[in-house]
């Protein structure tokens, strides 16, 4: 069990950091939870090496909404990438990945998901968030971000806002589902939805800023 911390609608749950690991692994949650983006053990630094997902044009509505969230934040970042981040596309193989996880209606980290990195999100009752809000949630931990120390506020979060924002991560795709097994939310919301994104090649490793 992960340590947590409660307020009035406002959870945050941390994980322990390994050297070896990609920082920031933790979770967020606003009557929304989300899960911080990690590369598999073992990855280390070829991780970013790994084979690139393959690319096609975003044809559903989520992966047109996820593009626009994400590469908004990325034209935005702060201080001003130089050069510009480049626009992430979106990666069918990846988000075949999120999509066999998501089905599953499991609140943590899909430890067989390969070369990717990886953000999640649950909201309860199902419906209550837009996929460009779960990604506002995401983007907005850059409040508790230091570019120039490259760390969290002491005691926040802000490692899913540096994996959207990470330069070498190229690629993203994404799955949602609604869920009535598995609440994070317990009884009082059985039902309840998860966003689930793998990002390549994945991103927030130890020692390294995002751009």
């Amino acid at each position: 069990m992960h340590p947590c911390h409660e307020s009035p609608l406002h959870l945050k749950c941390e994980e322990p950091l390994e050297s070896d690991m990609p920082l920031f692994r933790s979770s967020l949650l606003v009557l929304s939870l989300g899960y911080l983006a990690w590369a598999t053990l073992g990855c280390g630094g070829e991780s970013e090496a790994a084979p690139k997902a393959s690319a096609r044009t975003a044809t559903t509505p989520l992966a047109t909404e996820m593009l626009a969230a994400h590469n908004g934040a990325r034209r935005a970042a702060k201080p001003t990438p130089q050069p510009a981040l480049p626009a992430l596309t979106w990666s069918e193989d990846a988000a075949q990945v999120a999509r066999t996880y998501a089905k599953q209606c499991k609140f943590e980290h899909n430890p067989k998901r390969g070369p990717y990195g990886e953000n999640l999100a649950a909201a309860a009752p199902a419906g209550s968030k837009t996929t460009a809000q779960i990604v506002a949630d995401w983007v907005g931990e850059s409040a508790d971000y230091t570019h120039s120390t490259n760390k969290c506020a002491p005691g926040k979060v802000c490692g899913h806002y540096t994996q959207v924002v990470w330069r070498k991560s190229t690629q993203v795709g994404c799955a949602t589902v609604t869920c009535t097994k598995n609440s994070p939310f317990g009884a009082q919301f059985p039902k309840w939805q998860l966003w689930v994104c793998n990002y390549s090649p994945p991103g927030n490793f130890v020692g390294q800023k995002p751009y």
